[in-house]
């Protein structure tokens, strides 16, 4: 199977060129010489952060069955409108049901596989869906965490402790945990006011942890603005002086920017196209 990625500055596979009309219309043009050959199957490798990126996968969808392709699928890491998986209010749409799995689904893809994917919606709604959990993704965070703590103190005794942000990510974090063999383990758990505002933010098992000098690990699929990692930070840091905090997200939007406040350390993905490669932050390939 041959890839169209459409990543900038990752162009791997099938070579393309990407125009932009004076009204804002965008389309690609790809390269025709692989097809002098039998091409059975291609894999687009996009980004999907907007409407914009939508429009160029469905452009070379159409392009490349035009030239005879007989499979296309889509890996699209992160997945627009995953948090938005239900009906808000009243004079609302449920974004992802009804808007965005509607269009994916129209292309006819022989296989969508998203990775993390935040909602369980996204797997009910699309056509021919595949998931991939973060277990790579963790298993690389934690073998950095474990060498830096090596280096540092070669004595330490499972230094680590994973956190999950809240229910919703107990799941994965489990599994985490299961696959790892760390033992020790937070919960954390947070309230809201009625604009959705954090008010308050608690840790269980917290106090039960008796480990000097270790790292906590909170996993999540993603970091918007931090908040929610903001406040775990300092609950933690409250509680044990002595801790180091490490902050890993599948998806790193970092809309409010980095670093954060009391995390020592992010890791993510390359799952979200960014400009710039801030302090204190490792960024972990997901393209296949």
């Amino acid at each position: 199977m041959i890839q169209l990625n459409l990543y900038p500055n990752q162009k791997k596979g099938l070579n393309y060129e990407i125009y932009k009309f004076p009204d804002g219309q965008q389309s690609i043009k790809i390269d025709s010489f692989a097809f002098q050959h039998d091409v059975l199957e291609v894999e687009i490798v996009s980004p999907f952060t907007s409407f914009l990126d939508l429009e160029l996968i469905i452009c070379a969808n159409q392009a490349l069955k035009e030239m005879g392709v007989r499979k296309v699928s889509l890996y699209t890491p992160y997945f627009l409108g995953g948090r938005s998986d239900r009906k808000f209010e009243e004079g609302t749409s449920n974004y992802l049901k009804t808007v965005v799995c509607p269009i994916i689904n129209s292309q006819n893809f022989h296989r969508v596989t998203v990775l993390d994917p935040h909602s369980d919606v996204i797997e009910a709604c699309l056509n021919n869906f595949k998931g991939i959990d973060t277990l790579d993704f963790a298993s690389q965070v934690l073998k950095d965490v474990y060498s830096t703590l090596v280096e540092a103190n070669p004595i330490s005794e499972s230094p680590v402790v994973l956190v999950s942000p809240d229910a919703g990510a107990l799941k994965k974090v489990f599994k985490i945990q299961k696959a790892t063999k760390i033992k020790n383990l937070v919960i954390g758990s947070k309230n809201r006011d009625i604009k959705g505002q954090i008010t308050h933010t608690s840790i269980s098992g917290l106090k039960d942890i008796n480990i000097s000098n270790a790292t906590y690990v909170i996993f999540d699929d993603i970091c918007d603005g931090g908040r929610t990692f903001l406040e775990l930070a300092k609950v933690i840091k409250k509680e044990k002086e002595d801790a180091r905090i490490v902050l890993a997200v599948t998806h790193g939007l970092f809309t409010k920017g980095l670093p954060i406040e009391h995390v020592d350390h992010v890791y993510t993905t390359d799952s979200i196209v960014r400009d710039f490669e801030p302090f204190r932050l490792t960024t972990i390939n997901c393209n296949k």
